[in-house]
């Protein structure tokens, strides 16, 4: 399954096996976006229910913690729709997703304390609408 931006804020990914990612390889460079590193080691904290279905996943960098998220809902969206060779979802619809989360939450590391800071839902929201809308302009121009 690949995701292919169309717009800032609808979203489609499709079932593909030839798929080259846009983004470039030196993407991974440490940037530093709203005072915050890119690059900083983040975990995510998902529980979707109850105590028990309580998870956690790391990432080098916020923006692939961000990815992560996204693909939490496309691996939900596969399984509501296992015969569908093409979901589309807007924006909108993911941010229900995460807010009918019991919880959702990240952990990234701020190298000036050697300590992790803790954000929320809103906080995430805001960095993965700042993803989708940076690649959907790249794959417009």
């Amino acid at each position: 399954w690949t995701r292919v931006w169309c717009s800032a804020a609808r979203v489609v990914f499709i079932s593909s096996i030839f798929f080259h990612s846009s983004e470039p390889h030196n993407s991974r460079a440490r940037r530093v976006a709203n005072g915050l590193a890119i690059m900083s080691h983040t975990i995510l904290l998902v529980q979707p229910g109850k105590p028990e279905t309580r998870t956690y996943s790391d990432y080098e960098s916020v923006n692939e913690c961000m990815e992560g998220v996204c693909h939490i809902y496309e691996e939900h969206l596969k399984r509501q729709n296992p015969n569908t060779p093409s979901i589309t979802y807007d924006i909108s619809q993911l941010f229900d997703f995460v807010d009918q989360l019991v919880d959702l939450s990240c952990l990234v590391y701020q190298k000036s304390t050697n300590t992790y800071a803790p954000y929320n839902k809103a906080w995430i929201k805001e960095k993965i609408y700042i993803l989708l809308r940076r690649q959907a302009s790249k794959s417009q121009s």
